[in-house]
């Protein structure tokens, strides 16, 4: 439609792209992620095959009316979304593996800690409903970065001001773009020169999914604390076991889809870092850095994706609630002493805690013994809504 290429050759292209894209050329794109130029080798390395496939030029042709300084931060963003839409319907199918146990799990009480320490009654439900909400809003942080991936610098070519690409190019490849990818929203920024110069579009989406894992890797760790012991820490919950504990301690059974999580958030959180330092190396109208960006990035949102499929159906699926040792705990701390400090003062309730740790004594007890109140009564104040 430019006037660049002839029909034919047009044909040929299009012929040798359908066939890469069945993967049969696999072997021929030898570019590591990792690489100096830009990205120029990964580019030039697509535009030879294609080239050499359809018997025409790498340049003239194939390259035509672009640069690599465009079509890979615009083929990224693309990844970026297809990708990103993979990993929110996986993030979904979690959150609704977290409600589901937690509604499971909302009669079972237990003790609440801060600081790890004993802190307030509340039940194994509701801990998991607050998970599934803090997802949630993880959730929504990522959608939300998503649009910045749905402005192109496609058709700003080397800098971003277009030179060798005509406006009936730059008009109608964004056309084709949003046929080919389903993705309908894509358009080109309002300055193609500031999407060649500057990469923080990436920065969004990298920082939204580290938050999430952050997220995940503080939830897998509150899990594995309740699953302490079996017998010689908290023992609330328990996991199914996925495999020998121990290579030398029989029947040991140790939370590694918890752990996984912990590591691939390490994971996550370095690459998050990776591509801000590369972000800031665009120096003057180029992030000449943009292959450590698409590396990290890619992998990211890879491993992120499986992870969450993982952590729901090994993880918050194999959840045992370990009832009686809830209630035990809690029937053994001073939990309950922040429900009665309304009706007896705070005073009050802190020399009977006092004497309850002194003693070794129940709240409940303590205050029968005193007749500071009845036994209804206190058992309907005791009643966690």
């Amino acid at each position: 439609k430019a006037g660049k290429i002839n029909e034919d050759k047009v044909k040929k292209i299009i012929v040798a792209c359908d066939e890469i894209l069945k993967g049969k050329y696999n072997d021929q794109f030898i570019i590591k992620g990792l690489h100096g130029g830009a990205g120029t080798s990964v580019n030039m390395n697509v535009n030879e095959v294609i080239a050499i496939l359809s018997g025409t030029h790498p340049n003239d042709n194939v390259n035509a009316s672009q640069s690599t300084n465009d079509v890979n931060p615009s083929a990224l963003k693309i990844a970026s979304i297809k990708l990103t839409e993979k990993l929110l319907n996986s993030l979904l199918y979690l959150i609704k593996v977290f409600e589901k146990r937690a509604e499971e799990f909302k009669g079972v009480k237990k003790l609440a800690r801060t600081h790890m320490q004993d802190a307030v009654p509340t039940t194994l439900g509701a801990e998991l409903q607050s998970y599934a909400d803090i997802l949630k809003r993880d959730m929504e942080r990522i959608k939300e970065s998503e649009k910045y991936l749905l402005e192109l610098n496609l058709g700003g070519t080397a800098i971003g001001n277009s030179i060798n690409a005509s406006k009936i190019y730059i008009e109608n490849v964004y056309e084709e773009l949003r046929n080919i990818t389903k993705i309908k929203e894509l358009k080109p920024m309002n300055n193609l020169m500031s999407g060649t110069s500057s990469n923080t579009d990436f920065c969004y989406i990298s920082s939204a999914v580290n938050i999430l894992c952050l997220d995940m890797s503080k939830i897998a760790t509150d899990l594995r604390f309740m699953a302490s012991g079996p017998r010689g820490g908290i023992g609330e919950i328990s996991f199914i076991e996925m495999q020998q504990g121990s290579s030398i301690m029989p029947g040991k059974v140790n939370p590694i889809i918890c752990e996984t999580m912990n590591q691939i958030y390490f994971q996550v959180d370095g690459r998050n870092t990776t591509i801000y330092h590369a972000a800031e190396s665009s120096h003057l109208e180029l992030c000449i850095m943009l292959p450590a960006i698409a590396d990290s990035l890619i992998t990211m949102l890879k491993i992120v994706e499986s992870g969450l499929r993982l952590f729901a159906d090994r993880g918050i699926r194999k959840i045992v609630a370990n009832k009686k040792r809830c209630f035990e705990l809690l029937g053994k701390s001073t939990a309950y002493s922040t429900l009665l400090t309304p009706v007896l003062g705070y005073d009050t309730i802190s020399k009977i805690v006092k004497e309850a740790l002194l003693t070794g004594k129940t709240l409940k007890q303590i205050i029968l013994e005193k007749k500071l109140m009845t036994e209804a009564k206190l058992e309907k104040l005791l009643i966690l809504k």
